[in-house]
């Protein structure tokens, strides 16, 4: 139904349900617990209806925990897309406009643009015209970074500051200097993604959020909440269970995958509705272990568990918020510098690292990475990465898909494609003899230039990593930026002259392979890591050599 169209007696009831703590406990309670308001104004905000799942409804309850003080800091682990922002960034601010008299909210993320985007959206939906119409309140200030709403009487009943963390934060503040909820800082993915995998950057933003959230508080009693997709043992989360804050923080955590232990550990009444929604979809057994979609409704078993196969540690960290420690001691991530746009490049070439070759044998990844070389600065740059498992027949065909993805070339702005290096060993041996056929009379190849590369007993990983830390820490090998000086999302890098490169979603797994590379070997994954060596090997260390037959 339009609102237009909605009964008065409705829109009071509507009014109603919204303002349960002008009500008493008890129906605040049932009604947060049951995502009433969330319901109702996703409905007008968004024009659809909300899907509501059991991980909603736990939502709700630490919604209620902290409005009534049960809780008073408290962190949540929630996996991408589970509606953690619309919960806690919009309709959070939203509730408590209307259900207290006076309330400050300081929201807090690494992103500027992402702070600002929700900042925007509460504003826009408390002057809505339906808003508006249940709860008439002017605008003091309108700006995203800082805006108010004015009660009868002309006074400030509601402020909300937004900030990124990768700013400055002074003069805003959460809560104010007085009894029972008056607001609260919110933490909404605090930390970039690749800052987690390097020892400086990340202790640099855990020591940002003790200089920043203690004194941001009113009160020592205001609520300090840090929802964060886990990505690492030592991101904000984890700094913040730890003590390290120096506050004490509840624990509230929805992994992606649920199995019976976990739906054990819920409380009762959540646990029955996690259940209830679970029970009847697909599950999947992994190492013994039974797994259901935590939202069937919206994430497949079968799609997770791929995402799982594909990429451990995003999986188990930013998924099932059971981030790996990283054993790691060799490379230090922020070593790597960073680029948007490509210089002008005097050639580009393609490595590859081969798993072993067996059908069904997943245990290992083959890796194809393609790199360029700076025509007036001689740096090193990874452009692309591509990880998969594939048979042998399988592999032949995607080294030519690859090969003739990137192989375009425009002689007015020469960055020719010089060679395929391919390790020999395992499948790379039946890669390179396949590539090296010469075609048949009248049969149209696609022909590869191949560089063998020797893995003999000379060839100890951990010394071909320790040849490759000079170029790396001197700051001669660069990997595209994933975010702006502000915080901001960079799906893809370009070439010199503007022409998309590729896209950015290969690097927080190629630089957890860096952060995790260990002299013992103990590391789990070091395939995109043998690529990059190789390329540093032969086109730094080496300089390049293997001629120009890439026409």
């Amino acid at each position: 139904m339009d609102w237009e169209d909605t009964p008065p007696e409705v829109k009071a009831r509507i009014k109603g349900a919204c303002e349960p703590f002008r009500h008493g406990l008890d129906t605040a309670r049932e009604s947060i617990y049951r995502n009433v308001f969330t319901r109702i104004w996703f409905r007008y905000d968004q024009g659809q209806q909300f899907l509501s799942n059991w991980h909603h409804v736990y939502v709700g309850r630490v919604f209620y925990d902290v409005l009534v003080g049960e809780r008073t800091n408290v962190v949540v682990n929630q996996p991408p897309g589970s509606s953690k922002s619309e919960a806690w960034c919009i309709f959070l601010p939203a509730f408590a406009s209307v259900n207290f008299d006076r309330v400050r909210i300081l929201q807090l993320s690494y992103s500027k643009a992402l702070v600002t985007e929700h900042a925007n959206r509460v504003k826009a939906l408390l002057g809505s015209a339906e808003f508006q119409e249940l709860w008439p309140r002017a605008f003091g200030r309108t700006n995203a970074e800082n805006f108010t709403l004015l009660n009868e009487q002309g006074k400030v009943s509601f402020q909300a500051f937004a900030r990124s963390l990768a700013g400055q934060v002074t003069g805003a503040r959460g809560g104010y200097m007085v009894p029972g909820y008056s607001g609260h800082i919110m933490l909404d993915d605090p930390q970039k993604p690749v800052d987690m995998l390097s020892n400086v950057k990340r202790s640099n933003s855990n020591q940002m959020l003790v200089n920043t959230v203690r004194s941001r508080r009113a009160l020592p009693t205001t609520p300090v909440i840090i929802v964060q997709q886990r990505l690492h043992t030592e991101d904000a989360s984890g700094f913040a269970l730890s003590g390290k804050l120096g506050m004490d923080f509840d624990h509230v955590n929805i992994p992606a995958l649920v199995d019976e232990e976990y739906i054990e550990s819920l409380p009762e009444d959540i646990r029955e509705l996690c259940w209830a929604d679970v029970k009847d979809s697909p599950s999947r057994v992994v190492n013994g272990t039974r797994y259901w979609s935590y939202w069937p409704a919206k994430e497949t078993v079968d799609d997770l568990i791929a995402l799982w196969e594909r990429d451990l540690y995003v999986f188990m960290s930013q998924y099932q918020q059971q981030p790996h420690e990283l054993t790691g001691g060799v490379f230090e991530t922020s070593w790597f510098q960073e680029y948007t746009t490509l210089p002008r490049l005097s050639h580009r070439a393609v490595y590859v690292d081969t798993n072993s070759g067996k059908v069904g044998d997943y245990l290992d990844y083959t890796v194809f990475t393609l790199v360029g070389v700076g025509k007036d600065d001689g740096n090193l740059y990874v452009i692309d990465v591509v990880r998969g498992r594939w048979d042998p027949e399988e592999l032949l065909d995607k080294a030519r898909e690859l090969w003739a993805k990137w192989r375009p070339f425009d002689h007015r702005q020469p960055m020719p494609l010089r060679h395929m290096g391919i390790e020999d060993k395992q499948a790379g041996q039946g890669l390179i003899t396949t590539l090296k056929k010469k075609p048949k009379p009248g049969e149209k190849l696609l022909q590869i230039p191949v560089v063998e590369i020797p893995r003999g007993a000379d060839q100890n990983k951990l010394v071909r990593a320790l040849n490759c830390v000079p170029q790396i820490k001197s700051g001669q090998v660069f990997i595209p930026a994933t975010h702006d000086a502000e915080g901001n999302k960079i799906s893809r890098v370009c070439y010199h002259d503007g022409t998309p490169a590729a896209g950015t979603d290969w690097v927080v797994t190629a630089l957890s392979e860096f952060a995790d590379f260990s002299a013992d070997d103990s590391h789990d994954h070091d395939d995109i890591v043998d690529t990059i060596m190789d390329a540093i090997d032969r086109e730094l260390i080496q300089g390049g050599a293997g001629g120009f037959n890439w026409v």
